[in-house]
């Protein structure tokens, strides 16, 4: 019998989380693709273990926002908080985003409210989590190219082997493993400095590690492949040049002592401003991406900041490791020196 690639995805989405005979585990659609939704839930349970479902995907909020009530909608977590209680861990499948601009605010509000209650569960109780990109329709649609285009690029990424992952990851991780100074270089007179924290970096390759003596949550995403690291906070100074920044287009974001002191962009500067300022001005963590199979951005970040060779920075409320809190920004052409070792060279990875 000849397996379809969405019965191959999921295999590779159970197996990134690990998940053991007899254990409950979350399955958030947000996505909306029937047939990976199927093949995730079988494969589940196959290990013995038992899915928890949650569908929700575009279409689905869009109609509860515009017409639920608002007190409805901010009691729709009681019995999933009590249940977030028993899950062992957690899958959450992302595609397009839901148009909510036209649903009243208090709906919407209602809405942000719930789902941050349940976030702060599963970060308070640890639940291991991946959250992956799925390539729908929608998705592509929001990204001005076709469905079929949207598969071509992402699959190969989403179904890459952690095995070759891990043979990158550790290969790059032994080049930076003892620098303590960072130093990233996106363009003309843009240059970000900062010191790493003394937390080592990590290595996602696409499967969960539940160490207990880490801090935070335990999250990958999918498409995986990346090398991150936090970084003392307060030591981050000077100009970071991103071509995409969420809603902005052409950004210039200036640090002082680990603020962000300084938006300019060609267009979307105030949304982007807005988006920061109802999460985090202050940058807590930097990546290298690291997926072969990921080489154009699409202006998707989760899939992104994996391309290799890509750099990556988040923007955090709290914990480094609080993931629903966390913005992330990429770019592709930028340089990133570990002390005095170049590690990227504009957009490459240079090999030691």
């Amino acid at each position: 019998m000849v397996t379809s690639l969405w019965d191959q995805l999921a295999r590779r989405l159970v197996d990134a989380l690990g998940a053991q005979r007899g254990e409950l585990i979350e399955v958030r659609d947000e996505a909306g693709n029937q047939r990976l939704l199927h093949a995730i839930l079988w494969a589940i349970e196959s290990v013995g273990a038992e899915p928890l479902v949650q569908i929700l995907p575009p279409n689905n909020v869009e109609r509860l926002l515009t017409t639920v009530p608002a007190a409805i909608l901010a009691e729709r977590d009681r019995r999933r908080a009590e249940w977030l209680c028993q899950v062992e861990r957690s899958l959450t499948l992302i595609g397009a985003q839901p148009d909510v601009q036209t649903a009243p605010v208090e709906a919407r509000r209602m809405f942000t409210e719930v789902s941050d209650r349940l976030a702060a569960i599963r970060a308070e109780r640890r639940i291991p989590q991946v959250i992956a990109a799925i390539p729908t329709i929608g998705k592509a649609a929001q990204l001005g190219i076709s469905h079929e285009e949207l598969e071509l690029r992402v699959m190969p990424a989403l179904l890459v082997e952690p095995t070759d992952l891990a043979v990158q990851g550790k290969r790059i991780a032994s080049m930076v493993e003892t620098a303590t100074a960072i130093t990233i270089t996106s363009g003309a007179d843009c240059e970000l400095r900062m010191r790493r924290s003394a937390q080592p970096w990590l290595r996602n390759v696409g499967r969960l590690e539940t160490v207990s003596d880490r801090p935070g949550q335990p999250v990958i995403n999918v498409p995986a492949g990346a090398l991150t690291t936090t970084v003392d906070e307060e030591s981050v100074e000077g100009t970071l040049f991103l071509p995409v920044a969420g809603p902005a287009r052409a950004v210039r974001l200036t640090f002082a002592q680990g603020q962000l002191i300084q938006i300019e962009a060609a267009s979307g500067g105030e949304q982007l401003a807005d988006l920061l300022n109802r999460t985090s001005r202050r940058m807590s963590l930097i990546g290298i991406g690291l997926n072969p199979h990921l080489c154009q951005p699409l202006g998707w970040s989760i899939v992104d900041k994996h391309i290799q060779g890509a750099i990556f920075t988040t923007f955090t409320a709290g914990n480094a490791y609080h993931s629903w809190l966390n913005i992330d920004v990429a770019t592709t052409s930028a340089s990133l020196r570990a002390d005095d070792r170049v590690i990227v060279d504009r957009g490459k990875l240079v090999v030691g």
